[in-house]
């Protein structure tokens, strides 16, 4: 019976296998409460302060930036399943448990959308075996798991599961229908977050080449742009709320870019309706369509025509910008960043594309293996030039890795030696992934360097400073508003009452350029900012980068002198029992006599 179930869903079975380990391997950030990173717990506190009653409209973070607050750009679609699981829990667990259930269920459960839709892809091209092969390769697939493991709440992960039903629609032989679905999975995936562009745009522009080709294809295209068009309209509105609130912002679909589109599609939506039949006339109404849409751009927002952060504080770009690595090009990362992240699914289904190309083309449908190919190289593309972008890469890969790691097994099997034959069928796992076993045995070689004694080490009743532990101790001091380094501030915001006065998110620029220029200038101009934005209590922590990076490029500063314990006397310690952290209150100029 139980053979029988699992022959019926196999998809099932690998899924909740994957779901059991990712669990055991989570298992310490699932106890904590807390997400993976700044992004999860700074969604952790959004989804709060909705459930708490702010607004569905308003994902204004009100503890950040006081008194501008911080508005984001993150929409509230995605928390809407976390809110649902919450909602039926809570009476039963409580709050707090039923949060640490639905951030461990959400994306357990993308990541059964996403092997699912592996599956289906992968069985356009090849067959039954490969395609239940890709999809149990999902969970080897390190940049998708990074995204859709336990505890990582952010719009990552429905970001590669958006990439993949896109993909998939592709392949729909019913092309009203296909276009229909494929129009509104691009439009989510944008109203998540303009991260997929890149890709909608490929997408698009695919549809548009075939268009010029064959005017059969203008069904696919026609509707496509029909549902993207309408749910676009209908997710603005429905998240963003009164018309008069409504700004123009770079880093999220505004009304400038519905306009655009709009512009395009009353070009190009009625010659499809027409039908002309010489390829150079559509070839030039797509090209009207396109000089229409980058009108309407250039004219409203041209400053969100080279960048979505355009209008950041030069200080902010100068010292944090450059320094947020997952966006930016692989060549600039560590060599076990890019190794551990492309030396998966993505360099392993590359070797095995151009191997098929070069071998075996004649064995599949060219027009299927195509647009497979195409999605791949472009996503591989667009993850060379970002590097969080290599999560829907490393997913478009799985295919054509599951087609190789497939015959390598078959071949390993055939071996006659039972001892060559064992051993060949184990070695499978260097062709799943010989980039991150490559890491790790290179790691597993280097002798670490002893720590020096910096009473820093030994963490037996002291918690390192950027720990949870650490941070949660904060709750001992009167609420207050705090500065703190930028990637601390989401975890002060989640375990504690206070506000900070900046986080790693760009939108307010000014109170990020404030805590930069703090931190960097000398001490009687970081007291000015400090008065100025009724800041109680200063953190630091001798390790972090940020600071560190402060501290490099001005050794004469603030933050030098700080860390150097040479704080002015308005400043008073603040020693928290059991915490590595450097605090310090501010003293009121009209309490302090020095001044």
């Amino acid at each position: 019976m139980a053979a029988k179930w699992v022959a019926r869903f196999p998809i099932l079975w690998i899924w909740l296998a994957v779901c059991a380990v990712l669990i055991f391997i989570s298992w310490g950030q699932i106890g904590s409460g807390l997400g993976w990173g700044p992004d999860d717990q700074l969604r952790q506190v959004q989804l709060r302060d909705w459930m708490a009653g702010q607004s569905w409209f308003d994902t204004t973070q009100y503890r950040i930036g006081e008194p501008d607050s911080q508005p984001m750009h993150w929409p509230r679609l995605i928390e809407i399943p976390l809110a649902l699981i919450i909602m039926l829990l809570s009476p039963l667990t409580g709050p707090a448990l039923a949060e640490t259930i639905a951030m461990v269920t959400v994306p357990l459960f993308a990541i059964g959308l996403a092997m699912i839709m592996v599956a289906k892809i992968t069985m356009e091209v090849f067959d039954r075996p490969v395609a239940l092969l890709a999809a149990a390769l999902t969970a080897a697939a390190v940049p998708v798991m990074l995204q859709l493991r336990p505890m990582r709440i952010d719009h990552h992960g429905w970001q590669i599961v958006l990439a993949l039903l896109a993909l998939w629609t592709m392949f729909w032989p019913d092309k009203k229908r296909g276009g229909i679905v494929m129009g509104a999975a691009l439009a989510l995936w944008l109203s998540i977050s303009l991260e997929g562009l890149p890709l909608s745009i490929a997408f698009i522009a695919l549809l548009a080449w075939r268009w010029v080709v064959s005017l059969d294809e203008g069904v696919r295209l026609f509707w496509t742009l029909v549902s993207f068009l309408i749910a676009s309209l209908l997710l603005f509105f429905g998240t963003q709320g009164a018309i008069s609130s409504i700004i123009n912002y770079c880093d999220a679909i505004s009304p400038a870019h519905l306009m655009a589109c709009g512009a395009g599609g009353a070009v190009i939506l009625p010659a499809i309706l027409f039908a002309p039949q010489k390829i150079i006339v559509r070839i030039l109404v797509l090209a009207v369509a396109g000089a229409a849409a980058f009108s309407v751009l250039y004219f409203t927002v041209p400053q969100c025509i080279g960048s979505a952060f355009s209008d950041l504080d030069p200080i902010v770009r100068d010292y944090w910008l450059v320094s947020v690595r997952e966006g930016l090009p692989i060549w600039v990362q560590s060599w076990k960043t890019t190794v551990t992240l492309l030396g998966g699914s993505i360099f392993v289904g590359l070797c095995s594309l151009i191997f098929i190309v070069m071998r075996r083309a004649q064995e599949f449908d060219l027009e299927k293996l195509v647009l497979l190919a195409y999605a791949f190289l472009w996503a591989l593309l667009v993850s060379l030039l970002v590097q969080r972008a290599s999560a829907v890469a490393a997913a478009y890969a799985l295919p054509f890795m599951a087609w190789v790691v497939h015959r390598v097994f078959v071949a390993a099997r055939r071996v006659k030696s039972p001892l060559v034959r064992i051993l060949a069928t184990a070695s499978v796992v260097f062709v799943i992934m010989p980039g991150p076993l490559a890491v790790a045995a290179i790691n597993s070689l280097d002798t670490p360097k002893p720590k020096e004694d910096d009473g820093t080490n030994d963490l037996s009743e002291t918690s390192a400073c950027d720990s949870t532990e650490s941070l949660s101790r904060l709750s001992i001091l009167p609420r207050s508003n705090i500065v703190a380094p930028f990637d601390f501030g989401p975890t002060i915001l989640a375990l504690t009452k206070h506000n900070v006065l900046a986080t790693s998110h760009h939108r307010n620029s000014a109170a990020m350029a404030d805590q930069i220029r703090l931190f960097t200038s000398a001490s009687d101009k970081a007291r000015t900012i400090l008065t100025a934005r009724n800041i109680a209590y200063i953190i630091a922590c001798p390790k972090e980068d940020e600071l560190k990076l402060y501290r490099e490029r001005n050794p004469d500063s603030f933050i030098a002198d700080l860390l150097d314990d040479k704080a002015p006397d308005w400043l008073q310690t603040v020693h928290i029992r059991g915490s590595n952290l450097m605090v310090w209150r501010v003293i009121p100029k009209e309490l302090h006599t020095g001044s």
